[in-house]
């Protein structure tokens, strides 16, 4: 059995045998809600606060309904809910491990590779769009909270500001001020956290393919602004803006709007691990905010 303390107690929980073959090769990804122990094809999701506990069996809902849904990329499939009600540090849910690797941006540099990846992310947002009006997604997907970016900006200036300098109140001020002015609304099914690890690619010619999509937690109807400003951050402005352009035939109406989403993800990153007592997070999250 492995002598990471974390790592044997959720395998423990899991009920993987300390003989089970491949459990040598088992190991512990650690993330701001949720860790996940991976032993060959399999994922076990465990939530980290009785918060992601708590909506674990909705989040695994929505897994299971996009696994019957037509994407164009994998999801990851569900295994098994058995444990999805079980209490903290035993509670889990069992996923299918989805196919390929986060890659860098200048991996898809050149016209021939920026190309395919663009061909790509518009056919997932093209069927996420369509997906929105479908009723069963509808039903299992909550609609974006007509007053959230209100309600984030009183919890910045409740819980955040005391800890700004001067200078980084008043930009977290102008930040919050532009996406207090947005529409969260839309007819699509937004992700919700659509870049960094969450894209997974497989290497090919002439560049490499999105093969799956990882953490569906944020799933919402929305607006597609929020999932272009993650494609953003995480593979560059200038493809996101050919992205919306291809999509729209030359126009770019969802560009505004994903750059003063973007402008607030160190405070989206700062809230939550300001509740939780996540002082990297935390810190990481206010960089740009305090006294330099």
């Amino acid at each position: 059995m492995t002598e990471n303390p974390l790592l044997r107690s959720y395998l423990t929980a899991a009920g993987v045998a300390s003989g089970r073959e491949g459990q040598a090769d088992a190991t512990l990804r650690r993330g701001q809600f949720h860790d996940v122990v991976l032993i060959g094809d399999m994922a076990y999701r465990f939530p980290r606060d009785e918060e992601s506990r708590r909506l674990l069996p909705s989040r695994v809902a929505v897994l299971r309904l996009l696994g019957a849904c037509p994407m164009p990329v994998a999801v990851p499939g569900l295994r098994s809910d058995a444990a999805v009600g079980w209490p903290l540090g035993r509670c889990h849910a069992v996923l299918q491990r989805v196919p390929g690797e986060p890659i860098e941006p200048d991996q898809l540099a050149g016209p021939a590779a920026t190309a395919a990846a663009i061909a790509d992310l518009a056919e997932l947002l093209d069927q996420l769009a369509a997906l929105g009006s479908d009723a069963a997604v509808r039903r299992a997907v909550p609609p974006a909270d007509p007053r959230s970016w209100q309600r984030f900006a009183d919890d910045v200036s409740g819980v955040l500001f005391p800890l700004m300098s001067a200078e980084g109140r008043a930009r977290a001020q102008g930040e919050l001020s532009r996406v207090q002015a947005l529409d969260p609304a839309g007819e699509a099914l937004v992700h919700g956290d659509l870049g960094g690890t969450n894209l997974l690619w497989t290497l090919a010619e002439p560049g490499p393919r999105l093969t799956g999509i990882l953490d569906w937690d944020e799933a919402h109807i929305g607006s597609q602004a929020d999932d272009l400003a993650s494609l953003a951050v995480t593979l560059g402005w200038p493809l996101a803006t050919k992205l919306d352009a291809r999509r729209h035939h030359g126009r770019t109406p969802t560009v505004a709007a994903a750059r003063a989403i973007a402008a607030t993800f160190a405070l989206q990153q700062a809230l939550p691990a300001a509740l939780s007592e996540d002082k990297e997070a935390l810190d990481d999250g206010l960089s740009g905010y305090r006294e330099s």
